[in-house]
C-alpha cells in the first residue's frame, strides 16, 4: 500500500454504498481497503496500517461497527475513525458513537462532504495522536473527582474527609514522576486518616468503603475520557495507581488499628 496517499479502511456490508464510496475516496487520493464483514475487518486491522477507519454502524448485526472501532481503537490507536449511520436522531446511538469515535457521518452521504470530512480529520491530526497521561487526566478532574467520591460515600453512609482526598493529590504527584510508591508525606496522611476515621467511630468496612468510592471515581473518569486518555498508556498507569492505592490503604488501615 503506497505510504504517500493516506489509508482508509471502509466496512460496509451494502454492496451499492462499497461499489460507489470507495471509488470517490480513491479518485480523491486516498487508497482504500473494502472488507464487507467484521471477520474481514479485524484481518485488515491486524494486516495493515491505516490512518482513517469508516465503518458502517450495522455491518451484520446491529451495533456491529463499535466491534471494529474498538479493534481499531486498540490495534491502531493512531487512527481516525468514523461511524456510518442512517439514524443521527437515535440519541443512544450517538452517545455512544461520540464516545468511542472522533466523528460520525449520516447516510446517504453527500460525496463532496465525505471527502471534506475524511481530508480535514487527516490533515489537522499533525501525526501521531497524544492522549493524556492519567496523572494529567486526575490533575484536570479533580473537582469532579471530590464530587463523586463525596456522593458516593455519603450514599453508603459514610462521611466525607478531606484527607481521602488530600491522598489522591499526593498520587496524582507521584504518578507525573513516574512513581509508584508513595512518598513519607503521603505514608504519614494514610496513618492519620486512618486514625480519624477510628475517632468518628466509623467501621473498618467504612475505612474500606472510602478508598473504594475514590477508586470507582477514578475509573469511571477514565471510561469517559477514553477519547482523550493515552490508551498506550493506561495500563501502566493504572497499575501505578492501583499499587499507591493499595499501599496507602495498608497505612490506613494500621493507623486505624493502632490509635
Amino acid at each position: 500500500m503506497p505510504q504517500d496517499r493516506p489509508r482508509v479502511l471502509f466496512v460496509d456490508d451494502e454492496p451499492s454504498i462499497r461499489l460507489t464510496l470507495p471509488p470517490v475516496l480513491q479518485d480523491a487520493g486516498f487508497e482504500v481497503r473494502v472488507p464487507e464483514s467484521v471477520p474481514d475487518a479485524l484481518f485488515e486491522i491486524n494486516t495493515n496500517p491505516f490512518d482513517v477507519l469508516i465503518s458502517d454502524l450495522n455491518i451484520g448485526e446491529e451495533g456491529d461497527g463499535f466491534l471494529v472501532v474498538s479493534a481499531m481503537r486498540h490495534i491502531q490507536p493512531d487512527c481516525t475513525n468514523f461511524i456510518l449511520t442512517g439514524y443521527p436522531a437515535f440519541e443512544t446511538a450517538l452517545q455512544a458513537i461520540h464516545n468511542q469515535v472522533d466523528d460520525y457521518l449520516v447516510k446517504p452521504v453527500e460525496v463532496g462532504s465525505l471527502i471534506k470530512a475524511v481530508r480535514a480529520k487527516v490533515e489537522t491530526r499533525g501525526g501521531k495522536r497524544v492522549g493524556m497521561r492519567l496523572a494529567s487526566l486526575l490533575k484536570q478532574n479533580t473537582e469532579k473527582l471530590s464530587e463523586s467520591t463525596r456522593t458516593a460515600i455519603k450514599k453508603a453512609g459514610g462521611s466525607e474527609d478531606e484527607g481521602l482526598l488530600a491522598l489522591l493529590t499526593g498520587m496524582v504527584n507521584k504518578l507525573e514522576l513516574g512513581r509508584e510508591e508513595p512518598s513519607q508525606n503521603a505514608f504519614r496522611a494514610a496513618s492519620e486518616y486512618g486514625k480519624r476515621m477510628k475517632d468518628q467511630g466509623a467501621s473498618i468496612s467504612t475505612l474500606l468503603n472510602t478508598f473504594e468510592c475514590l477508586s470507582d471515581s477514578v475509573y469511571a473518569l477514565i471510561q469517559s475520557s477514553l477519547t482523550t486518555a493515552d490508551m498506550t498508556n493506561i495500563v501502566s498507569d493504572l497499575r501505578r495507581f492501583h499499587h499507591s492505592m493499595n499501599r496507602l490503604l495498608e497505612k490506613s488501615i494500621e493507623g486505624y488499628s493502632k490509635h
